[in-house]
């Protein structure tokens, strides 16, 4: 029994140790494979910067050359081929392929390739965008050269005379050549390096660059979705290829181009599966010990930590990739009072790299006056800390100019001294101006919000009384006249043919008044209604309001046509007060069609909205008068035509609106009508405010 006890005991304790064993392998793999795509985020940022710093450079260089070619065009057009062809000699070998003048027509009046001239490509994108007369740098989309017959894309200013535009002048870009450069760039064969305008347009890809012509990225690119944004990283999948990347991308100052860097989730973790087969394997051989004698476990720990190791050996190597970045780094002996910069540093204190020596006297000449003190007293106490400090401070360049700069440090000590002092300088000027833009702008809203917010109190105040009275004040006496009425009613055969006449026309007129108030309520109540949103079936709504109009309608003969699965997400009850309204105005309005036709369906889906149609082929309306259908009790028809206050129509409006949608309508006179209205594909984050 107790050798059995001791088994039992022994088999549990290794059947648990296997188990945290596998457990925390796994976990340790997952957290490896995050830690190395997180790295990845960063150099593909870091590559991204550094190839939009190059291909940057060359789309300054062909500016500068436009400008010439421009001026060389304009003073003396028949010596304009040479020159084209020395100015053309700055920019890279084979990244030109040849120069175009256009005229103001859209005619091609010159070509450096000798063809084509009188050409017309006036319906060419890039010509369009380039003839609104604005002096700037145009980079259009790829197109297929029509002389060429080779993907290219141009390059191009405006020719203006005397502020007009006179024509234009281009560079044409072959994709291929660019394509080369970017693939210059030395990267696994599933990484890619692509350039794109901004709006997602391929301009050249290093792989697949003949696929990607006349192709967009998606526009949930963040670097679409937010224009403003200048660098960043994604990870996604490419829908060229269906390739998972980890992308870093950087927009160009000239053009407004992006450039993209993606590297490939298999080429970023291929490196690492041998090391995790090995861990598994590994595993499972410790697992095969410990459920024979539980033995080997420092083996396992042994293992892990070489993959710990690991992690520290790419922890360095990303450090040394920031070299690419806009950050730059320092290096302070402190027994010597020896600093070293990097280049960016020179170029952060608006230096030429390598001028003068640098020592922490020059470094503290240029931080700004105000914050002098706060920066020498945060110098004395990181000596003697051993964590890393972070200072966020100005500085006052020699051009006057003000750049807010983080600084961080770290010692190095030898026992109880400090030795060594290293860390990283970088420029912030851009995030602190938006932070103050954003600070500003978040006060005025709190100050618009603020106002209107009491301006809805009082509306909303107004709205009570007003509702109050018509529900109280208003009724009271109608209700008092109805009364007298139906007395003098009872007593008829007292009166004459005309006092009947009379009292007839009292008692119809206090009928009226009556729709009209309750109309009016019924109005300012949806819209105050509180929006609850769901999922309504549209198309069930409709056809039950289509069998009670067909109940009290029992003489007449009315096809309906209903659409199936009509689904938005809205308030059921608001939903059915439009429908109430649209199917009973279509029923109303087709009382004369010996057969009338009633249907609902879905119009269109854009914007973020799709939209209904309700139509009939009763007596319609003249389009000249549309602009009233949907203010309060304006009617184009006369009560003795068709009854009703006018207020339909605008509660639908009202309702509509509430949900984030828009209303219209069409019709032709004795050819029925159509009415729309929008709603969005899906509830949103707050319901508008009532516009009463």
């Amino acid at each position: 029994m107790r050798f059995r006890f001791l088994l039992v005991l022994v088999l549990m304790f290794s059947v648990v140790a296997v188990a945290v064993l596998w457990g925390q392998g796994l976990r340790s793999q997952a957290a490896l494979r995050e830690q190395v795509l997180q790295q990845s985020e960063q150099r593909s940022l870091h590559l991204a910067d550094a190839m939009a710093g190059q291909v940057g450079s060359v789309f300054s260089a062909m500016d500068l050359v436009l400008h010439d070619l421009r001026q060389r065009w304009v003073d003396t057009p028949e010596r304009f081929s040479p020159v084209a062809d020395d100015l053309l000699k700055a920019l890279p070998a084979g990244f030109v392929s040849h120069v175009l003048v256009v005229n103001a027509q859209g005619h091609l009046v010159f070509n450096s390739l000798g063809k084509g001239e009188g050409l017309f490509i006036g319906d060419r994108a890039f010509f369009r965008d380039i003839s609104n007369g604005v002096d700037r740098m145009v980079i259009g989309a790829p197109v297929l050269g029509r002389v060429t017959e080779h993907w290219q894309f141009a390059v191009g200013r405006p020719i203006l005379r005397e502020g007009r535009f006179a024509g234009a002048i281009f560079m044409m870009v072959p994709t291929d050549a660019l394509a080369q450069r970017l693939a210059a760039l030395h990267l696994s064969a599933m990484d890619v390096v692509a350039l794109v305008q901004d709006d997602g347009t391929h301009l050249a890809r290093s792989r697949d660059n003949a696929v990607a012509m006349g192709q967009r990225v998606e526009a949930t690119r963040p670097f679409m979705v937010d224009t403003a944004l200048g660098k960043g990283s994604y990870r996604a999948v490419c829908s060229l290829d269906q390739v998972s990347r980890t992308y870093g991308w950087f927009r160009l100052p000239v053009g407004g181009a992006v450039m993209l860097v993606g590297l490939a989730d298999e080429s970023v973790l291929g490196p690492l599966e041998p090391a995790l087969h090995r861990g598994q394997l590994f595993t499972t051989l410790m697992s095969l010990l410990l459920l024979a004698g539980g033995a080997t476990i420092a083996g396992l720990l042994w293992s892990v930590e070489r993959g710990r190791q690991a992690v520290g050996a790419s922890e360095v190597r990303l450090k040394e990739a920031q070299h690419m970045a806009r950050v730059g780094n320092w290096d302070l002996d402190v027994a010597s009072g020896r600093l070293l910069w990097s280049d960016e540093v020179f170029r952060i204190f608006d230096l030429s790299p390598g001028e003068g020596s640098p020592t922490l006297d020059t470094f503290l000449q240029m931080v700004h006056p105000e914050d002098s003190e706060r920066v020498r007293d945060a110098l004395r106490a990181v000596c003697s800390v051993r964590h890393t400090v972070q200072l966020e401070h100005r500085l006052l360049l020699p051009s006057g100019a003000i750049k807010h700069v983080r600084v961080m440090a770290l010692n190095v000590f030898e026992g109880d001294r400090s030795v060594h002092s290293k860390g990283t300088i970088q420029d912030i000027t851009e995030t602190r101006r938006a932070e103050l833009a954003l600070q500003q702008l978040n006060e005025e809203l709190e100050k618009r919000v603020s106002e209107r917010t009491r301006e809805m109190a009082v509306l909303n105040r107004e709205l009570d009384t007003f509702s109050y009275s018509v529900s109280h004040d208003l009724r009271t006496p109608l209700r008092a006249i109805d009364g007298f009425a139906s007395l003098l009613a009872e007593q008829s055969d007292r009166l004459s043919d005309e006092g009947r006449v009379f009292l007839h026309k009292i008692q119809e007129s206090t009928r009226r008044m009556g729709e009209l108030i309750t109309d009016l309520l019924s109005l300012a109540h949806h819209g105050r209604a509180p929006v609850r949103h769901e999922k309504v079936n549209l198309s069930e709504l409709a056809r039950g309001l289509a069998a009670e109009l067909e109940r009290g309608e029992s003489t007449r003969q009315i096809e309906w046509a209903i659409e199936d699965d009509l689904l938005v997400e809205a308030d059921p009850t608001l939903m059915r007060v439009v429908l109430q309204n649209l199917l009973g105005n279509a029923c109303k309005y087709t009382g004369r069609e010996p057969r009338a036709r009633i249907s609902l369906s879905r119009s269109e889906a854009a914007d973020g909205l799709q939209t209904f149609c309700v139509r009939d082929n009763g007596a319609g309306f003249d389009m000249a008068y549309a602009s009233q259908l949907f203010q309060p009790f304006k009617r184009l028809h006369g009560r003795n035509e068709f009854e009703g206050t006018g207020v339909g129509l605008a509660t639908v409006q009202r309702v509509v609106q509430r949900h984030g949608g828009k209303v219209s309508a069409e019709g032709v006179v004795g050819q029925g009508a159509a009415f729309y209205f929008s709603l969005p594909k899906e509830a949103p984050e707050a319901a508008p405010q009532s516009t009463w």
